[in-house]
This record gives C-alpha cells, sequence and structure tokens, in this order.
C-alpha cells in the first residue's frame, strides 16, 4: 500500500510539473505576424500605438510579464516604420528568479529586452493567473 501512494504522489507531482512550460514571444518574421495577424492565444494589445502591419523587417524590441494588477499575463513589443505595436496574452507565468540575466525586475513587472529566443518564460496553462504569486 505504501509503494502505491508513492507511485501516486509521484505521478500527481509529475502532472503539476508537466502543466507549466517554457514559451517565447511569436516571431515576427516566422508567426502569422509576418501577415499582421494576431493568432491565438495572443490578442491585440489594446494599448497598442499601432496595429500588425506584416511589413518585412519586423523586429522584436522587448516581451513584459506584467504582475500588477488584477491577474498576471505577458506582453510582446515589435517594432516596423509606422512604429511600435504590442500583443499581449494573459495567462498565469511564473516569475523569474533573481538570477535570471534576462529578465529585469521593474515597477509593474519584468523586462526582456534580449532577443525572442532568451526571453523565455513559463506558462501554466489553466491556472488562475493571480494564483502564481511566488517562483517555487
Amino acid at each position: 500500500m505504501k509503494k502505491l501512494s508513492v507511485i501516486f504522489f509521484v505521478l500527481v507531482g509529475f502532472i503539476f510539473h508537466a502543466q507549466a512550460q517554457g514559451a517565447v514571444c511569436p516571431d515576427p518574421n516566422t508567426s502569422a505576424l509576418q501577415w499582421g495577424i494576431v493568432l491565438p492565444p495572443w490578442h491585440l494589445d489594446p494599448f497598442s500605438e499601432n496595429a500588425p502591419q506584416g511589413e518585412p523587417g519586423t523586429v522584436f524590441v522587448r516581451a513584459y510579464i506584467l504582475v500588477a494588477g488584477i491577474g498576471r499575463g505577458v506582453v510582446c513589443t515589435y517594432r516596423n516604420s509606422l512604429g511600435p505595436y504590442s500583443i499581449g496574452w494573459l495567462v498565469g507565468v511564473k516569475i523569474p528568479p533573481n538570477t535570471d540575466m534576462y529578465w529585469r525586475n521593474n515597477l509593474a513587472g519584468f523586462d526582456c529586452t534580449e532577443s525572442i529566443e532568451t526571453c523565455v518564460f513559463y506558462t501554466a496553462e489553466g491556472a488562475s493567473p493571480t494564483l502564481l504569486l511566488k517562483d517555487d
């Protein structure tokens, strides 16, 4: 019986651990953004200065993990000839540890201005964004 309970707890731990997954912002040159289309689960940020234009030469500017307000999410900002635009994803996101060299803590969240590949964030889909308050 003890062996069965150990196996059960290992399986439950694996299931909850597997829900957290690494993600990055969509690449503006290889995703639907190259045609000016924002696909789910992403959406156009309501505070974005511009809409995606699907323009060659669009560059990634930064990723931002939001931690203030009513929930958490990620905002990705890009720039093209018209100026910057942002897309967002309201999802639970783990707060980066203090030892992460790419994410910088600032007033309302964490900022990464490196490349898309290095601005990795960890989501917990299915979890409420307000439940992930501390880094494990």
